[in-house]
């Protein structure tokens, strides 16, 4: 009794061929049935699946959340760097004449309400500009 390996069984079934009269245990027998069975369901197209960009689409999400976790990091980073260099130099404006940081700090508070609006105007431009490089990324 000669037995066959998977590629000869896949070569004989491809070609359509008979098998060899030998294969007569029901082992062999169920096993090539199996095999004539799953080589049919193979030359079927799946009826429905994932689409062709799946693996782009994946990406793409996993990309634009990375980039927004590296921003938010960049403008967190930018906003202490700016916020301690501004205590830096009235610190170092404090030593070096105490009436200049006085007049300085006036000045500050007489536009603080120019500050932040500039503050809060130059982050919803970057927000706005985030939001709608998402949209068109979608």
């Amino acid at each position: 009794m000669k037995l066959l390996n998977e590629e000869e069984i896949q070569r004989l079934l491809e070609e359509n061929l008979h098998f060899p009269a030998e294969l007569s245990s029901d082992h062999e027998k169920e096993n090539l049935e199996q095999y004539r069975f799953l080589f049919e369901q193979l030359k079927e197209e799946p009826k429905e699946g994932l689409p062709f960009s799946f693996a782009a689409n994946v990406k793409k999400r996993l990309q634009a959340r990375l980039n927004r976790k590296k921003d938010l990091r960049f403008y967190l980073v930018a906003f202490v760097a700016l916020t301690v260099s501004f205590l830096l130099f009235y610190g170092l404006l404090q030593t070096i004449n105490e009436s200049a940081a006085d007049q300085f700090l006036v000045v500050v508070l007489k536009f603080k309400w120019a500050i932040v609006l500039g503050t809060l105007v130059f982050l919803s431009i970057l927000y706005l500009d985030q939001k709608f490089v998402k949209e068109r990324m979608a």
